[in-house]
């Protein structure tokens, strides 16, 4: 449902299809990397032995992820608090670092998001409707378009070799 909303805006996506392709972790981000990618998100559905855990979170490890982690997470917490919860409560768990093999590319942004715990009977039951799975697939393209509009800094780090430090 993202590749679909993303392409229809104009972006060109590469989507690793898991469902049927067993590919290993380091494989992912270096399909990416051979495709150009501007960034790379793994969207997954949490779990824990905690069943009352509930919300979304988003993990990176460069700086230069940290802000699209934030953002993405935002917006997933933002759909659910608005459109399932209803309490006002934040359910944004936030950005945090890692070292997951998807989030360790150096070459572009990369995330790995959680957009729900299926652990939580509640949360399991909403993302199989597909209304929230569209809505949770807006959310991501938003929070992807936050990202991008957040100010007119390169969506890369700098490796030309045109750029100098002096000391």
């Amino acid at each position: 449902k993202v590749e679909k909303k993303l392409k229809a805006k104009g972006a060109k996506v590469v989507r690793l299809k898991t469902e049927d392709t067993n590919y290993g972790l380091h494989e992912r981000t270096s399909l990416a990397r051979q495709n150009n990618a501007d960034l790379f998100i793994s969207i997954h559905n949490n779990s824990t032995d905690d069943p009352t855990a509930v919300g979304t979170e988003a993990y990176y490890f460069t700086p230069f992820s940290q802000p699209l982690a934030k953002s993405v997470s935002k917006r997933v917490a933002k759909y659910w608090e608005n459109s399932i919860y209803k309490d006002e409560k934040s359910r944004n768990r936030g950005a945090k670092s890692s070292r997951f093999a998807v989030t360790l590319q150096q070459d572009f942004p990369s995330i790995l998001l959680e957009v729900c715990f299926v652990s939580n009977k509640f949360e399991h039951t909403m993302i199989k409707e597909s209304t929230h799975q569209n809505g949770v697939a807006n959310a991501i393209v938003k929070g992807i378009e936050d990202y991008f509009n957040r100010s007119t800094l390169p969506s890369k780090p700098d490796t030309s070799t045109n750029s100098a430090a002096a000391s």
